[in-house]
């Protein structure tokens, strides 16, 4: 299965730890996933092309999956 990698952080650039991600595709959401101590979480997806980002519990912008997304709380 293909794989994204998603890497939140805050806005000093610090990682975001424990960070609820998850990928919404047109045919549903993935599960979801936390981010560890360097804020990155590896998101498995049987879905490919635009991919919506939720982090924290909102909307974070979307992206071509599989692929690399930053998010900035």
């Amino acid at each position: 299965m293909p794989l994204s990698t998603i890497t939140v952080q805050h806005s000093d650039g610090s990682p975001a730890r424990g960070v609820r991600v998850s990928l919404g595709f047109s045919f549903g959401m993935t599960d979801a996933h936390l981010t560890d101590k360097y804020g990155v979480a590896v998101v498995e997806h049987s879905s490919v092309g635009r991919a919506t980002v939720f982090a924290a519990g909102r909307d974070q912008g979307s992206f071509h999956a599989p692929g690399r997304y930053v998010v900035t709380l």
